[in-house]
C-alpha cells in the first residue's frame, strides 16, 4: 500500500517572544509527532518554575507569585500537590492556582505529587480518580485550554541503582495509568497527559521498550513522558533523555542545579549542559519544555529564593540562573555532524557491514553522547570533563585522538577483528552517516559477544524511530535486546563473538526491520538504553523484501550541510520547494519539474533553515544546515 511519508514540519518554527499572553498566542497545545506544539502546529517550549507544595502558604496564597513568574519570563507554572507531605490533599489550592494562571494567560501543569511511597497504586494515593475527575470537570466547565496533567510524580522503588534495572516500577505505572487515564479522558478526551517513569523519572526509555497499551477509553489522549534531572550529581543520566527524545515526547517536569537531595550547592556548568540538550541538541532534535525546582524559600540550594528571604524577593544563586535563562527567550540548536571521512555506502543489494569506528565527526552532543565513569577514565569527574576512549583501541593505539566514544576490537588479532562499541553506559548514543542507494525495509543482524548484560538499545534514522515490523507496519516497540552469541551468562566470554538477531524483550513475536524511506544520505544512530557489554558490528541484509513505492520516489535534498547555501533537490513529480528560516519567514520559493534535479542557491547566512518539498502525492520537510 502506498504511504505518504511526511516529516513533522519544522518550517513553522517561530521565535517565541514574551507575549503579553502566551495562551492567546499558542492556544490549546497539542503534539505534532513527538513535539509539543501550538494549536496551529508550531513547536513551542514551556519554561518556568515548579511550586513546592501547598504547605508553603506564604508563597502561594494569591496571584502575585504567578505574576512574578511571568514577569521573569516564565510562560508556565507547575502546580505540585503533595498528597502525603505537608497538609496533604488540597484540591481547592490547585483550583486557585489554575485560576491564577488562566487570568495571567500562562500554562500550568497540574502535578499529582507522589513521592513516598513510590508506588502510585499505594493506598496513600487512593483519591487519584476523585482528584482528576473533579479537576478535569472544573477545567472543562471553565472552558480552560491552558492546563496539562502530570499523573504521578517520581514513581520509585526507594533504593539506589541504574534506573533501567527497575522495570517493576514501570509495571506499577502502567497499571495505574490504565486506571486514571480513562478518568481524565471522560472530561478532556484529547488532553495532554504526562506519565511518570521509573526511579524518580529518570528512565524515559521504558515508554518505547515496553509501551503502554492504548485502550479505546483514552485513545485520543496525547501522552508525554516525564524526565527529572538534578544537574549537580546526575550528569550520567542526561544521555537517557537525550536519546529518548528521538522516540517519545518528553517533558522535563522537574529539574534543578543542585544534587538530587535539593541541596548541596549549585552546578551551573551541568545546568547549562541540561539546557543545551533540552533546547534541541538531542538525538531527536526535540525542543523540550521544563519546570525548574523550585519556587520556594525553603533554604535549599535548589530554591529560587534564599532561606527566609521570600518577603523581600531575595533571589538565590539558582533563582538568578533561571531568571537569566528565561530572559534569553528561545535559544534552540540542533545536532550537527558530518561523515568521518565519507559516507559509508549501502547499495541495497549486497550485505553491508558498518564500520563502527567511522562514527560521525562533531563530538559530544552532535555525533555522540558519551559519559565515562571515573573507573573507566582516570581523573574524570561528574561533568565528564576528562572523558576517554574506554575501549581497547584507545588504550593501545590512540584511535581517533580527541574523540572519546568507546571503540575496541572483537579480538586481539586486529587484522581479522571488527571494531566494537564497548564500555557502554545507559544513555549513550552514536551516529553514522550512510549513503543508501535504494530505499526500503531491511533485515539486520548484530555481531555480539558471549557475555550476558542488560544489552538494550534502539535504532534511529534521521533522528526518528528507525524500526518497522517485517510487514512494513509502524511499531511502538522500538527498543531491542541484544542476546549473547552462544547462550552465555554473566560469566560468559568477552572474546567469543557471533552474528545474532536482536529482539524486543517484551514482545518477542514482532520481527523488526530497519527502514530507509528514501535513497540518499541518512543519519543512522544507536542509542544504548542500559549497560552494554559490546556491539561488535552491525550488518544490514541486502535485497529488501519490500520497498515502499512512495518512499522510493521521495524527494532527495543534498548535500546537507550545504556549503555556501547551494544544494540540489531531486523530485519525481512536479513540486514546489520552499525554504524558511528559524523565525518562520519564507526566504525562497521555487518550482521543480517532475523527474528532474534542480540546483537551489540560497543567498543566506550560515545557520539552520527548513526546506519543504510539496508535490501532489508526497510532502517532506528537512532541516538544512548552511555553512
Amino acid at each position: 500500500m502506498k504511504k505518504l511519508f511526511t516529516l513533522v514540519s519544522a518550517a513553522m518554527l517561530c521565535m517565541q517572544t514574551f507575549a503579553a499572553n502566551p495562551v492567546d498566542q499558542w492556544g490549546k497545545l497539542k503534539l505534532v509527532g513527538n513535539q509539543l506544539s501550538s494549536e496551529s502546529g508550531q513547536p513551542v517550549q514551556l519554561r518556568g518554575w515548579s511550586t513546592h507544595g501547598s504547605w508553603f502558604k506564604g508563597c502561594y496564597d494569591d496571584m502575585s507569585d504567578f505574576e512574578k513568574m511571568k514577569n521573569e519570563g516564565a510562560n508556565m507554572a507547575r502546580i505540585a500537590m503533595y498528597i502525603n507531605e505537608g497538609e496533604g490533599y488540597d484540591i481547592q489550592w490547585v483550583k486557585n492556582c489554575v485560576d491564577y494562571t488562566a487570568q495571567l494567560g500562562i500554562y500550568c501543569l497540574v502535578d499529582w505529587h507522589i513521592l513516598k511511597p513510590g508506588n502510585p497504586n499505594a493506598s496513600d494515593y487512593g483519591r487519584y480518580n476523585e482528584f482528576f475527575s473533579e479537576m478535569t470537570s472544573y477545567v472543562k466547565q471553565k472552558g480552560y485550554k491552558h492546563v496539562l496533567w502530570e499523573i504521578c510524580n517520581e514513581p520509585n522503588e526507594d533504593t539506589d541503582g541504574a534506573p533501567a534495572a527497575f522495570h517493576n516500577v514501570w509495571n506499577w505505572v502502567t497499571k495505574y495509568a490504565q486506571n486514571v487515564l480513562p478518568t481524565i479522558a471522560q472530561n478532556l478526551p484529547d488532553a495532554i497527559v504526562i506519565i511518570g517513569t521509573p526511579q524518580w523519572d529518570q528512565d524515559v526509555t521504558v515508554a518505547f521498550q515496553d509501551p503502554l497499551e492504548i485502550k479505546d477509553s483514552f485513545k485520543d489522549l496525547q501522552l508525554m513522558y516525564s524526565f527529572h534531572h538534578y544537574a549537580a550529581d546526575q550528569q550520567r543520566y542526561l544521555g537517557i533523555f537525550s536519546a529518548a527524545a528521538a522516540f517519545v515526547p518528553v517533558f522535563i517536569t522537574e529539574w534543578g542545579l543542585s544534587s538530587h537531595t535539593g541541596d548541596s550547592g549549585v552546578d551551573k556548568t551541568a545546568g547549562n549542559h541540561m539546557l543545551l540538550v533540552a533546547n534541541g541538541k538531542n538525538l531527536g532534535g526535540q525542543i523540550v519544555s521544563w519546570a525548574n525546582w523550585s519556587w520556594s524559600d525553603k533554604g535549599e540550594s535548589s530554591g529560587t529564593f534564599t532561606g527566609g528571604g521570600y518577603g523581600n524577593m531575595s533571589f538565590s544563586e539558582s533563582g538568578n540562573f533561571i531568571r537569566e535563562n528565561l530572559k534569553k527567550g528561545d535559544n534552540f540548536s540542533f545536532c550537527e555532524s558530518s561523515p568521518y571521512e565519507s559516507a559509508q555506502v549501502f547499495d541495497g543489494k549486497t550485505d553491508f557491514i558498518l564500520d563502527l569506528g567511522a562514527y560521525d565527526k562533531g563530538g559530544q552532543d552532535n555525533a555522540y553522547f558519551d559519559y565515562d565513569e571515573d573507573w573507566a577514565c582516570s581523573g574524570n569527574d561528574k561533568n565528564n570533563t576528562k572523558p576517554c576512549n574506554a575501549g581497547d583501541a584507545g588504550k593501545e593505539d590512540n584511535f581517533r585522538p580527541g574523540e572519546f566514544f568507546d571503540i575496541g576490537y572483537s579480538s586481539k588479532d586486529k587484522s581479522t577483528a571488527y571494531k566494537t562499541l564497548g564500555y557502554i553506559g545507559n544513555g549513550e548514543w552514536v551516529t553514522y552517516t550512510i549513503d543508501v542507494k535504494r530505499a526500503g525495509d531491511y533485515e539486520f543482524e548484530v555481531y555480539a559477544c558471549d557475555h550476558k548484560d542488560y544489552n538494550t538499545f534502539a535504532i534511529a534514522v534521521d533522528g526518528k524511530p528507525g524500526l518497522v515490523t517485517e510487514n512494513g507496519e509502524d511499531t511502538r516497540f522500538q527498543a531491542l535486546y541484544l542476546p549473547t552469541c552462544n547462550g552465555g551468562d554473566e560469566d560468559g566470554d568477552y572474546n567469543v563473538w557471533g552474528w545474532v538477531k536482536p529482539y524486543n524483550a517484551y514482545n518477542k513475536e514482532i520481527k523488526h526491520k530497519i527502514r530507509f524511506d528514501k535513497p540518499g544520505e541518512h543519519k543512522l544512530s544507536f542509542a544504548f538504553m542500559t549497560s552494554f557489554s559490546g556491539m561488535g558490528s552491525f550488518k544490514i541484509i541486502g535485497d529488501p523484501t519490500s520497498v515502499d513505492e512512495t518512499a522510493a520516489d521521495a524527494p532527495v535534498i543534498a548535500p546537507n550541510p550545504a556549503e555556501g547555501g547551494v544544494f540540489n533537490v531531486s523530485v519525481f513529480e512536479n513540486s514546489t520547494v520552499k525554504v524558511v528560516n528559524s523565525l518562520g519567514a519564507e526566504i525562497l520559493s521555487q518550482n521543480v519539474e517532475a523527474n528532474t534535479t534542480a540546483t537551489v542557491v540560497l543567498n543566506a547566512a550560515p545557520g539552520v533553515y527548513f526546506v519543504s518539498v510539496v508535490g501532489e502525492t508526497n510532502a517532506t520537510t528537512e532541516k538544512l544546515i548552511v555553512k
